[in-house]
Formats: C-alpha cells, sequence, structure tokens
C-alpha cells in the first residue's frame, strides 16, 4: 500500500509543480515556479510530519503519500541545481547567490511557518 501512496502523491506533486510553471510568469528575475514549489513542499511537508508527531493512531501511509510522494514530487531540488548551473555558465553569479540564498531562506521560513500552524492548532 505504501509504494501506491508514494506513486500517487508524487504523481500528484509533479502536476501540481507542472502547473505551476504553467501559471506563474515566466519573466521573473529568479525561478519563480521553483520557488514556490519549494516553499509549498517544505510547508507542508512539515504540517504533516509534526502533525503525525503529535498525534497517535494515524493511517501512516497518508503521511507517506503526502510527504514522500506529494512533497517529493511538488519539490524540486533538482530543478533547483540545473537553474543554478545556467546562472554560473552565463557568468551570472549575483543571480546564483540571490537564487540560492532566497531558497534556503524561504523554505526554512516555510518550516518554521508550518511549526507554528500545527502548534497553534491552526489546522
Amino acid at each position: 500500500m505504501s509504494f501506491l501512496a508514494v506513486f500517487l502523491g508524487g504523481g500528484l506533486g509533479a502536476l501540481t509543480r507542472y502547473i505551476l510553471y504553467l501559471v506563474m510568469p515566466n519573466f521573473s528575475y529568479l525561478p519563480l515556479a521553483t520557488l514556490v514549489a519549494n516553499f509549498f513542499g517544505c510547508f507542508i511537508a512539515t504540517i504533516v510530519f509534526v502533525y503525525f508527531a503529535l498525534k497517535s493512531g494515524l493511517n501512516p501511509n497518508i503521511k507517506i503519500f503526502l510527504i514522500t510522494g506529494f512533497c517529493g514530487g511538488l519539490s524540486t531540488l533538482s530543478a533547483l541545481s540545473l537553474e543554478l548551473l545556467h546562472f554560473i555558465q552565463t557568468d551570472d553569479y549575483v543571480r546564483a547567490f540571490i537564487y540560492l540564498f532566497s531558497t534556503v531562506f524561504i523554505c526554512l521560513i516555510a518550516v518554521l511557518l508550518g511549526v507554528y500552524v500545527v502548534k497553534n492548532n491552526l489546522i
């Protein structure tokens, strides 16, 4: 059952990421769709992780579906790495640094926000 949960969740996460690329503006200074996908991947994964840590008796396949599947398909370290490579190959080191720093920073914010949401019973 866990293999099916990862498979379905990963497909939905990847589809969500693709939709973000279609609807986000393409003229952005930074790859905005990847930033948004990484933010929500971290945010959702943290909410699920903390929620499951605080509750007992929950179906573990839901956790696998959401974290490993959906968030794994949504968040995009491979895309981030390729986009950074493009910036480096075009000698755009400032943009590469800004993109790397903003990705790490925004994902840390997502994790902290996720902990806050669960600990304050906002879901």
